[in-house]
C-alpha cells in the first residue's frame, strides 16, 4: 500500500534530520544532509520520507526545505508536531479510527487493518511483528495510541 510510514525510522533521527536541516537555514541537498550526518542516502530516504508525511519538510530537485511546522519545532514541541502529523498517516489514521471504537487486542487490530490493504509484509506473522514495532515508536511514544503489553490491548490515547 502506498503511503505507509516507513519503517525503520526513529523519533530521535528524524528530529536529527530536522536539526540539521534547521542549522543550515532551512534549506540542504540530500546528498549535503548524507555527508554531514554520515549516513548513506539509502538510509537517509525513509527518514526524509517520515519527514514530509509529518510535513516537517518538502523535498524538491533533491533538496529539503522545512515547511513552517519543521522550523517552529524544538524538543519542547516536538511530540506534539508527531502526534499531529500521525493522524493522518497509514497505518496510524486507520488504527486511530478502530481504537476510538473500543479496545482491541492486537491479533484483532492487526486483521483490521490487513483487511484494509495495510501491509508491510506478505507474512502475516512477520507483518504483524512490523506494525506492533512501528505502531508501538511512534503512536505509543507520541501519545496517540496506548498499549497493554500485559493484555495484549490497544486503545485511544487519555488525554
Amino acid at each position: 500500500m502506498e503511503g505507509l510510514f516507513p519503517l525503520g525510522t526513529g523519533i530521535s533521527r528524524v528530529r536529527g534530520i530536522v536539526n540539521l536541516i534547521k542549522q543550515h537555514k532551512g534549506r540542504m541537498e540530500i546528498s549535503e544532509l548524507a555527508e554531514e550526518s554520515e549516513e548513506d542516502v539509502d538510509d537517509l530516504l525513509p527518514l526524509i520520507e517520515a519527514c514530509k508525511m509529518l510535513k516537517f519538510v518538502t523535498v524538491e530537485d533533491s533538496v529539503l526545505r522545512l515547511t513552517e511546522k519543521g522550523a517552529r519545532l524544538t524538543f519542547s514541541n516536538f511530540s506534539k508536531s508527531i502526534k499531529e502529523g500521525l493522524d493522518d498517516v497509514e497505518p496510524f489514521k486507520s488504527t486511530l479510527k478502530i481504537v476510538n471504537e473500543r479496545q482491541i487486542t492486537s491479533a484483532e487490530l492487526f486483521s483490521k487493518l490487513r483487511s484494509r490493504g495495510i501491509m508491510f509484509h506478505g507474512d502475516e506473522a512477520a507483518n504483524d511483528i512490523m506494525l506492533k514495532r512501528l505502531l508501538i515508536r511512534w503512536g505509543v511514544r507520541s501519545k496517540l495510541i496506548e498499549y497493554d503489553p500485559q493484555n495484549d490491548v490497544w486503545s485511544k490515547a487519555r488525554v
